[in-house]
């Protein structure tokens, strides 16, 4: 099985029940005021510009894998899923101060035409809590059963909590030297908190066993370290044509993933030019890719993912979710082990 052919048959489903939310929430700004219809506006071109809808999929895939259906209850959810993933990225374009996501503006640059910087970093901001109290609010109409929603709203609370906690710890970074440990405590509530919160929905939704629960969550921690990892690694060493970014931007502005981490231990050249927190050139970013790959932090990192895919795989094989959505994840975790080789 390839995961993105079952990305993109389960996020056409999704996609159709997103614009309809995103189109009310326009309709709606423009019974209040007609900026707000316009910030609205913005907010749904962001949201709809692309991706295939994973951590959405993440849910819809689980909730068939435990029932063998797919109903519109479940579809409202995943919108709301979505709306969760973009309010999480709305914030942290911000915190980054990023210009691009998806090959546009981020929301906080689209905002601001006709004003300043500091309205659009504002109302970005408030236009991504708006997007989390959507998520909510999808969950609460979509039918389910009172005692579920519960459930799965507090798992989104709690997640949506700790995902900013990891952030508070991520921008630390910047101005310390963590080590390895410590990178794991502030990852373990990054990407393996968004993926335990899009399958745990979807475990709950379906009434899956405590037992299904646990191994999912579990899972989940492991797919997020690795799917971490080897996003930290592409922003390091894929090309702008591969990204559409400038490599190494993240140690522009000081970030310490895991593979910068781990060759700051061996490279004190590496810290010399992180202190300068700007942007590099060509020349300057082959320099600093060499360091890490040369002192082993590359393939240490990777070795990292990879471990942590091994046991994702082998907890996803022990659910009791049908062989359909088994292989779309191990098909997925598959691909994060291996294009981990796209980067030298």
């Amino acid at each position: 099985m390839d995961y993105t052919d079952v990305l993109d048959r389960y996020g056409a489903i999704i996609e159709e029940d997103l614009k309809s939310r995103l189109d009310e929430m326009v309709r709606d700004g423009q019974k209040y005021h007609p900026f707000l219809a316009d910030v609205y506006d913005a907010t749904r071109e962001f949201v709809q510009r692309g991706g295939r809808r994973l951590s959405a999929c993440s849910t819809l895939i689980v909730y068939q894998g435990f029932t063998g259906q797919i109903d519109e209850r479940i579809i409202r959810v995943c919108s709301g899923i979505e709306l969760y993933r973009h309010s999480i990225l709305i914030h942290d374009d911000i915190v980054d101060a990023e210009e691009k996501r998806r090959g546009g503006d981020t929301l906080h640059k689209m905002i601001p035409r006709g004003f300043d910087e500091r309205f659009g970093v504002a109302s970005a901001m408030f236009a991504g809590n708006i997007l989390y109290a959507q998520a909510i609010e999808c969950l609460i109409e979509s039918g389910f059963e009172q005692n579920k929603i519960v459930d799965a709203a507090k798992l989104l609370a709690a997640e949506f909590r700790a995902v900013n906690e990891s952030q508070i710890l991520d921008m630390l970074f910047e101005y310390k030297d963590p080590d390895v440990k410590e990178w794991e405590v502030m990852a373990s509530r990054r990407a393996a908190s968004l993926f335990k919160a899009s399958m745990l929905v979807g475990a709950i939704l379906a009434s899956a066993t405590e037992k299904d629960r646990e191994r999912l969550q579990i899972a989940a921690r492991h797919i997020g370290f690795a799917f971490d990892i080897q996003d930290d690694i592409i922003d390091t060493f894929a090309t702008q044509e591969q990204y559409g970014r400038v490599p190494c931007g993240d140690i522009g502005k000081r970030k310490k993933p895991l593979h910068v981490i781990l060759a700051l231990q061996k490279e004190k050249r590496l810290a010399a030019i992180m202190q300068e927190e700007r942007c590099l050139n060509g020349a300057e970013i082959k320099y600093v890719q060499s360091l890490i790959r040369d002192c082993g932090a590359l393939d240490e990192a990777k070795s990292f993912s990879r471990e942590h895919a091994d046991q994702a795989e082998k907890m996803i094989a022990l659910t009791g979710l049908n062989q359909d959505a088994k292989d779309f994840f191990i098909s997925f975790i598959g691909f994060v082990d291996q294009s981990l080789d796209w980067y030298k």
